[in-house]
């Protein structure tokens, strides 16, 4: 009976991750595909499974292409510029925007600078967040105290979150990589490391300014 339990136990462990990434993307990808083939279904009354992606795949490479001339780039700039005229939407396209730039452009930055742990959403409570930039100084001229801005991410998608700001020394540095953060917010403390953790020369950095700082104050 033991050993039945046993490899009941350890298939369900394979596949309970195999089965959520592809049911993840095959929810995508049909999403996607829809949003093509809805509006072609409608006009022909015929289902093109796969039509979709196909229009999406042309889309994307027609976008890519007009992105890589002057004429092209004039097009886009005239979209922008009719997008960023609609009161609501060009709060969000500008949001979207400079959240690629920084994710996808900015090579010399990272999105996340260092691990840390904040006592979040009350006194008591510690959870982990991430660094991603001084707080805004019309804030800090306000509350009259040096903040960060912190992105504290969910579990198990570290994709949507909160935005805190912080004050500085409220701010404990982990010695703990981004990428390892990650995994332990994403597993909801199952793969927590034993070890202090290896930085990279950037996260090491940080954390050496910040030490700095407050030896300063």
């Amino acid at each position: 009976m033991k050993k039945v339990r046993k490899l009941f136990i350890t298939g369900l462990s394979i596949l309970i991750p195999l089965v959520v990434t592809i049911s993840i993307i095959a929810w995508f990808v049909l999403k996607l595909d829809s949003l093509f083939r809805t509006p072609v279904q409608a006009i022909t009354g015929k289902s093109f499974m796969g039509l979709g992606l196909v229009l999406t795949a042309i889309l994307i490479f027609i976008t890519g292409f007009l992105a890589t001339n002057y004429i092209g780039k004039r097009i886009i700039s005239k979209m922008e510029n009719a997008v960023l005229a609609i009161p609501i939407a060009n709060v969000i396209y500008t949001s979207i925007k400079q959240l690629r730039d920084t994710l996808f452009y900015q090579k010399k930055r990272k999105a996340f600078k260092s691990a840390v742990l904040i006592e979040y959403p009350s006194k008591g409570i510690y959870t982990i967040g991430f660094i991603t930039s001084a707080a805004p100084a019309v804030v800090e001229g306000v509350v009259k105290k040096k903040l960060l801005s912190i992105f504290v991410p969910t579990t198990p998608n570290p994709t949507s979150g909160m935005f805190v700001m912080i004050p500085k020394n409220d701010i404990t540095y982990l010695r703990m990589s981004v990428d390892t953060a990650i995994k332990l917010i994403v597993s909801g403390g199952i793969l927590s490391p034993d070890y202090s953790g290896k930085l990279d020369a950037y996260e090491n950095n940080i954390i050496d300014s910040h030490k700095k700082e407050e030896k300063g104050d």
